[in-house]
């Protein structure tokens, strides 16, 4: 293992915060009438809201992680050469 693959792996938990934040407005989005008591129409907008930016940040994470890792493996296999 070359060095910028040993960073990628010292900084996968730092990357790992925006799928956890994702997935917490994804699960946090069922619970959306106990953050707001009036018109149901605003408790489902916000709902939605809520589970498709936790949906879009999971998914920029995940990317986010794999370009690093081909990036990391990359100049490390430039190294070598």
């Amino acid at each position: 293992m070359g060095q910028h693959m040993i960073d990628f792996v010292k900084s996968i938990p730092r990357q790992l915060l925006t799928i956890i934040i994702g997935f917490f407005l994804v699960v946090n989005s069922v619970h959306t009438d106990l953050i707001i008591d009036g018109s149901f129409q605003a408790e489902q907008m916000l709902a939605d809201n809520m589970e498709l930016f936790g949906r879009v940040l999971i998914c920029l994470g995940i990317v986010q992680i794999l370009v690093m890792w081909y990036l990391a493996q990359a100049s490390d296999s430039a190294e070598e050469e």
